[in-house]
């Protein structure tokens, strides 16, 4: 039981609430579950945050500017080489998800964060700038494909538990960048489903 023998700062009951929501999900965890692990009254925690949805505000706010300042500096920049505009963008964001891995994966993994419009929205609406600063002001719909898969190789890899090390940096930043050079291959084959005897 909390004792309320001491208060918890903001920053212990935010690295608190982030692994229960990590360990045990979202929506199962209680804020009382996180006064008790960190032995404080209920009523120390809701001075911080009366309810869990500010928690999760809260603990997406950095990833959120810091991805917000990239779209700014990429709307702000003028417009390089392509190729070199893409390598700098695209290294930025893959920068970005791995300093901010575990609020990546709080978001990927409880769907119900996302549903915030101070969060879900807002990332959504960054993600879909970013996208459309990466295609450029003239893109046509296979770059916008192309880099649909280029930033959806960088999200994917990107929340791997794995990601010591510059060589796989630069092996995932590679991987993205190829989507730009990918070319069709063969014929695409639309297979019907099967049918079931009886139909």
């Amino acid at each position: 039981m909390p004792r309320g023998s001491r208060i918890g700062t903001r920053e212990e009951i935010l690295a608190t609430a982030l692994d229960l929501f990590l360990a045990q999900g979202y929506e199962a965890t209680s804020l009382r579950e996180i006064a008790e692990r960190l032995d404080i009254t209920k009523a120390a925690l809701y001075y911080h945050f009366p309810a869990k949805e500010q928690l999760v505000v809260e603990l997406t706010r950095q990833f959120l500017n810091d991805l917000a300042d990239l779209v700014a500096t990429a709307r702000a920049e003028p417009l390089s080489e392509r190729r070199a505009r893409l390598t700098e963008l695209l290294s930025a964001y893959l920068d970005l998800l791995i300093e901010h891995q575990q609020v990546i994966d709080l978001l990927s993994r409880n769907p119900a964060t996302q549903n915030h419009p101070d969060v879900g929205l807002r990332a959504r609406n960054l993600i879909e700038a970013l996208r459309t600063e990466l295609a450029g002001p003239d893109a046509k719909a296979e770059d916008k494909l192309r880099v649909a898969c280029a930033m959806g190789a960088i999200s994917s890899v990107a929340m791997l538990p794995v990601m010591d090390g510059e060589r796989v940096r630069a092996l995932i930043l590679g991987a993205a960048l190829a989507a730009f050079d990918a070319e069709p291959v063969g014929d695409v084959v639309v297979r019907s489903p099967s049918r079931r005897v009886g139909d």
